[in-house]
């Protein structure tokens, strides 16, 4: 792993995500490499920066969490995320399929990837954030970052999978319903196995 391309490629998703867009994901390389080279890199590196995090301040607050609860909840963080890209991706592919795009399932993948990097950066931020600044500031950082990742993978539907300009804003429509639903439905299966029920 090339952690300096890692932090290039975080950075320009940050601050030029067309360029990084066009630099890394025309043409899209197989979505094996972007797991390997990107996905799980920047999950693994801001679930550390998270850990590290809330451990301070989790020590400055009187929460007694314990230190394997905290691992165990970030490393779970890192599954469902690296999964939640398979599962938007697809969804990506799908809609572009049936608006005229002819690329695969891996410029979906590089798509979502890069598109999804501020959220993961803001999720990283998140502790310290709350830690200087009280309220809903953390709250407020991730839905700003994941309004960003929403126009980063509207302005990329058509330069990475070539989806025509005509049909982007119905792709994306669509694309967005469709997860929003998943998200949903997935909320509804597995909530209970997940959040504690009262007694």
């Amino acid at each position: 792993m090339d952690l300096a391309a890692v932090l290039g490629r975080v950075r320009g998703m940050l601050f030029e995500p067309d360029a990084t867009l066009a630099s890394h994901g025309v043409p899209a390389p197989s979505w094996r490499v972007v797991v390997r080279e990107h996905a799980l890199p920047v999950l693994i590196l801001t679930s550390i920066g998270a850990f590290l995090l809330l451990s301070l301040l989790l020590s400055t607050s009187e929460t007694g969490t314990p230190i394997g609860l905290l691992v165990l909840f970030l490393a779970g963080r890192v599954v469902v995320n690296l999964a939640g890209l398979f599962v938007m991706a697809a969804v990506v592919r799908f809609y572009a399929g049936m608006f005229g795009a002819t690329a695969g399932f891996d410029a979906a993948f590089v798509l979502v990837a890069l598109a999804m990097t501020p959220v993961y950066v803001a999720e990283m931020l998140g502790p310290g954030v709350q830690l200087l600044m009280s309220g809903p500031a953390a709250v407020l950082l991730v839905l700003l970052a994941v309004g960003y990742a929403l126009a980063i993978l509207y302005r990329g539907t058509g330069l990475v999978l070539g989806v025509p300009q005509e049909q982007r804003g119905a792709h994306f429509g669509l694309t967005l319903v469709t997860l929003v639903v998943l998200m949903m439905l997935f909320g509804l299966l597995l909530g209970p196995y997940i959040l504690p029920v009262p007694a």
